[in-house]
């Protein structure tokens, strides 16, 4: 099978077009509705990669892993009965041997949401456990970030580089095709973005009417009111919730004029191509 990677930098969508994906493919005979549905994995996975490795990740430094990265996914898409899904919010780049850590010669295509980094600075944040606006620009702008995978946590190193390098990295190579989603597009016409989603994966027989359902399933309300009966793993362990405004424009509303201003000098070309100025 061929891997469709779910690919943002952090705090950009990720999640809610996993659950999407996940209520339209669920079998028409459940009770899409009820709990969470989210199709795949997540590319930094330790239990997983322990497994088919054979070895014990929180053994090895980070750039061992990332040797072993490219074998792991070409294990995962081996393994699969259907075309799996695979979020990632590693930047695209290689290793130490110069390999990419996502092979493409098992890879089917990748869809890459995008948000507005105003949003995804006070998204971060607030996904953080603090008010500390700062910290999340100044992860946004290093060249060098990385989401930490230390000791025996359940994810591995994620090496996401700056806001601008994370989607110039994935929708600049030419080995997978890419479709990208503003995260701003799906908000203001779910139906049309979704059904471009579908139409990206060549699904066969695009029932519009089953995309309605899926997306009056999915409103952000009640994927609020189903964390607050049932929780959420992917909360950080610091956070008060995972689904908490999902709304545009909050970043320009609150976000100091400095920090708006560091983002707009590291990345105001993207910006633009992106048409958030």
């Amino acid at each position: 099978m061929q891997i469709i990677w779910l690919a943002s930098y952090p705090k950009s969508g990720n999640t809610w077009m996993r659950i999407l994906l996940g209520h339209y493919f669920a079998d028409k005979t459940e009770t899409i509705h009820n709990g969470f549905v989210r199709v795949g994995t997540i590319s930094s996975h330790r239990p997983s990669f322990d497994e088919l490795t054979g070895l014990a990740s929180s053994d090895l430094i980070h750039s061992e892993i990332d040797l072993l990265r490219p074998d792991f996914y070409r294990a995962l898409s081996q393994l699969a009965s259907n075309d799996p899904f695979i979020k990632a919010h590693d930047s695209y780049h290689k290793n130490n041997l110069d390999e990419w850590i996502f092979p493409a010669d098992c890879s089917k295509g990748v869809i890459y949401i995008v948000r507005h980094p105003f949003d995804v600075a006070v998204s971060l944040t607030h996904h953080w456990g603090n008010k500390n606006y700062m910290k999340a620009v100044k992860f946004m702008i290093d060249s060098n970030a990385f989401l930490s995978g230390k000791g025996r946590s359940h994810q591995i190193r994620q090496l996401t580089q700056s806001w601008s390098q994370h989607y110039k990295s994935w929708t600049q190579q030419t080995d997978i095709p890419v479709l990208i989603v503003r995260y701003e597009d799906m908000l203001a016409n779910t139906a049309k973005e979704f059904t471009r989603v579908l139409e990206f994966l060549n699904h066969p027989n695009i029932n519009e009417l089953d995309i309605k359902k899926v997306i009056n399933a999915t409103q952000f309300q009640k994927l609020r009111q189903l964390e607050d009966n049932e929780g959420f793993m992917e909360r950080h362990e610091k956070s008060d919730r995972f689904f908490r405004s999902g709304r545009s424009g909050e970043g320009l509303e609150k976000l100091p004029t400095k920090l708006q201003e560091d983002i707009l000098k590291k990345h105001s070309a993207v910006m633009e191509e992106l048409g958030y100025i």
